[in-house]
């Protein structure tokens, strides 16, 4: 998998709690979605302790800040990372971008539990193999 550092959510972001992804991604106008082949993957850096779990959040807006907040986002889909899934090394999350995309996206991470220590990188690719 190549990967592009405009197309780049979090690069090795740490959290323990609810967080934003440090970038959003500025797709262009029109709908990215299914037809355009992209990929949304998540990778686990370092693993995470603890009960907790994660939930990946894709949220879509027309407008960004400067410093990546989208302006009035939409949720465009939510992807459950189960607490055995959060070990290091690990690709927990492969999927296909839905219809519906607009200009911009962003992932927000919402901790549920409580969790230690990790850190995720997500980012947009071409033809990403699917987690076994």
């Amino acid at each position: 998998m190549i990967l592009d550092h405009e197309n780049m959510f979090s690069r090795g972001q740490a959290f323990t709690a609810t967080a934003g992804s440090t970038n959003s991604v500025d797709l262009g106008p029109g709908d990215a979605g299914p037809a355009e082949r992209l990929s949304l993957f998540v990778n686990v850096d370092t693993a995470f302790t603890g009960a907790g779990t994660i939930a990946v959040e894709a949220h879509t807006a027309e407008a960004a800040a400067a410093d990546g907040t989208l302006t009035s986002p939409e949720t465009l889909a939510i992807f459950p990372l189960a607490n055995a899934a959060l070990t290091a090394g690990g690709k927990v999350l492969a999927a296909r971008l839905p219809h519906g995309c607009k200009r911009y996206l962003r992932l927000k991470y919402t901790v549920s539990g409580t969790l230690a220590g990790g850190s995720l990188t997500a980012g947009l690719a071409w033809d990403v193999e699917s987690v076994m």
